[in-house]
């Protein structure tokens, strides 16, 4: 019996490695940030991602960019997030489903 399930799909996991790098008044701050992305391929195609962990030293970054609020780090943590994963899967060749 023929089935019509794409038996190309499949789920991976992937360990994104990124740094947000802070430009502080006396100072330059380097942090790094471990990222985990889970998705569902189908050949080169995206189907559906998602960030499933994040690691990096929050409590250190907050003290050391004393100069910015804890939610304008949040954002741009996540900003820099959103850059990785992009560049991660235009670096494989893999397009995103809309």
């Amino acid at each position: 019996m023929k089935s019509d399930h794409n038996v190309s799909m499949i789920w991976i996991v992937d360990i994104v490695r990124t740094r947000l790098l802070l430009e502080e008044v006396y100072y330059d701050l380097d942090v790094p940030i471990v990222i985990e992305i889970e998705y569902q391929l189908d050949g080169r195609e995206v189907l559906c991602s998602s960030v499933s962990k994040v690691y990096y030293n929050r409590p250190l970054l907050v003290k050391e960019a004393s100069s910015r609020s804890e939610e304008e780090l949040d954002a741009l943590v996540d900003k820099t997030i959103q850059r990785a994963v992009h560049i991660h899967f235009t670096s494989k060749g893999y397009s995103l489903r809309a």
